[in-house]
Order: C-alpha cells, then structure tokens, then sequence
C-alpha cells in the first residue's frame, strides 16, 4: 500500500534526537511520490545543529520549486534533547503534536508557520517546550484524529489526548497499540485515511 503519510527518526547523540511526522493532501501514488521527495529533503537539511525552524525553511523552499498546484504538506519537526530536558520543534500547519506530562498534564505543540508548499518566502519559527522524566511526545496525522464514526462523528484531538493522559507511564507500546484499537473500533474497521501515530517517552528516573 502506498499514501501520502511519512514520518522519520534521526538519532544524532545518545541523548539528542529527531521526530519529524508529516501529510500531504491527496491520496495514492501522486501523494506517496511527494513525500518521497519530502523525506530526502528533510534528510538532507536535517544536520544536528540545524535549528527547526531552519529545517523547515529549507524544505519548503525546495517543495515550493516542484510541488504542483493545490498541493500542500503538514509538517512537525521536534528535536528532543534531554541534556537540556526540552523539545524544540517547528509546527507547520500539522495537527498539534501531544505531550502528556507524567502529572498526567497535557500540552500541545502548536503551529509555528504556514503549511509546506505554499510560500516560498515565508518565515518559520521555533518552540521549545520541556521534556522532562515520565513525560511522551505523540505525533499523529489527521487519520487518527478525523477518523468517522457510522453517525459521522470525528474521533477528535481531545479523545486521543486523553487516551493517552489515562494510560501509565511506562507502557508506550501498549498506549500505541490502545489509541489504533480505538480508533478502529470507532471506525468499525472501516479505514477512510492514512494514519500515522509516534509515541516517544523520557524514561522517568
């Protein structure tokens, strides 16, 4: 099967690495040959001490050079840090990354820039937030969070948020393995979307 959903992992240092989530408007072969091309950018301009909002201006301007007319990419790029014990990231336009605090706090990486594709010229910009023992980082795309019910209800950002605030800490896997069995049951089986969800939990001692 091919779609238009990518997302990718860089370990730069045993304590320093990227997430980086993403989705293209569209389906099928067109969607999945953008995001190839998205993924060998994103690789190519994501060196350890680029800053995310500098690997976000780079890949845009090369997409906007060969994306074709109408299309467009979400795009969240996160660097985790835990000497610093932060995330530094660059939303563009992508659904709100989740950090569940270990206090059972939730958080969102809000958007810090337009979508992929769309302006050559524009200007991304950096968040931080912390990332401390015990705290997960969740990144979905839209499969997840616009999943329909039979009477055509979304599943929502706010279920999937506190799915993953219920769950203990600890259980990654099995938190990932809870909001897919969710969204599914919720769907009736019936995928209507590419989904994609990462989950990356700090160790809490």
């Amino acid at each position: 099967m091919i779609g238009g959903d990518r997302y990718d992992v860089l370990k730069f240092s045993d304590t320093r690495v990227a997430v980086s989530i993403a989705d293209v408007v569209g389906k099928g072969l067109p969607a999945a040959l953008l995001m190839s091309n998205l993924q060998a950018a994103v690789r190519a301009f994501a060196t350890s001490t680029a800053a995310p909002h500098d690997v976000c201006g780079s890949v845009n301007r090369l997409l906007c050079r060969n994306i074709a007319s109408g299309k467009f990419v979400t795009f969240c790029y996160t660097v985790i840090d835990l000497e610093e014990g932060q995330i530094a990231y660059a939303n563009a336009g992508h659904n709100p990354p989740i950090i569940v605090r270990a206090s059972g706090q939730i958080d969102r990486l809000a958007t810090t820039g337009l979508v992929l594709g769309v302006s050559s010229d524009w200007t991304y910009t950096t968040g931080v937030a912390p990332f401390g023992p015990g705290d997960r980082l969740v990144c979905f795309t839209n499969g997840m969070t616009e999943a329909n019910s039979a009477a055509e209800e979304e599943f929502g950002e706010d279920r999937l948020a506190q799915l993953a605030a219920d769950a203990p800490v600890g259980s990654t896997e099995t938190l990932a393995d809870t909001l897919t069995a969710a969204v599914i049951a919720w769907t009736d089986g019936q995928a209507q979307d590419d989904a994609t969800l990462i989950i990356v939990e700090r160790s809490p001692v």
